[in-house]
């Protein structure tokens, strides 16, 4: 008996004005938060973060001192209206380019630099800065939004505990180049 095939899922529930809903990012960013199929919650805590952490970067770009470690043309940037810009910026800055994979060479596991592709590379950053926020959110006496929202702000600053994560890997990479020989994909 043949099987019917199945279609992707591009389907997602948000509000008709939005142009967020049909951006896979941000697809990846409510349906990792959401839990029980309440999508529609799950929504409004990422569109209510992105919002907090757009105005608290507008609060800091304003009373940014000039030898600050953020460049003048970043925190400058009027991007205020656009928030898909401010998303891809923050995922961006995060999304890890190579990763290393194990593989047992002559009785001996060795770590072997690859080059991570997009989604894969933006699945792993949402997921770093949603474990992130969520250990913010056991230390903190704050709701999620606003753990959420730090850590979206602190990725498009390129600084907090996603960046370095990133950074690790990177240098992981780097340090075994030398088994680039060995890859198999």
């Amino acid at each position: 008996m043949r099987q019917k095939h199945i279609h992707n899922k591009s389907q997602f529930w948000a509000p008709a004005q939005h142009t967020l809903s049909s951006m896979t990012a941000f697809q990846k960013l409510v349906c990792g938060i959401m839990k029980h199929g309440k999508k529609q919650k799950a929504f409004s805590i990422v569109y209510n973060a992105m919002n907090l952490a757009q105005e608290k970067l507008s609060i800091f770009s304003q009373n940014q001192i000039p030898g600050s470690s953020v460049t003048q043309a970043k925190a400058s940037t009027s991007f205020l209206g656009n928030d898909f810009q401010f998303l891809m910026q923050a995922i961006e800055n995060v999304r890890p380019s190579l990763e290393v994979r194990s593989k047992k060479i002559a009785g001996i596991s060795r770590e072997i630099p690859c080059l991570v592709p997009l989604h894969r590379g933006q699945g792993i950053a949402i997921r770093w800065l949603l474990d992130s926020a969520r250990t913010r959110k056991k230390t903190g006496n704050r709701g999620f939004t606003e753990n959420l929202a730090d850590e979206l702000l602190d990725a498009y600053l390129q600084k907090g505990t996603p960046c370095q994560k990133r950074d690790a890997l990177h240098k992981t990479a780097s340090t075994n180049r030398a088994y680039l020989r060995y890859r198999w994909w």
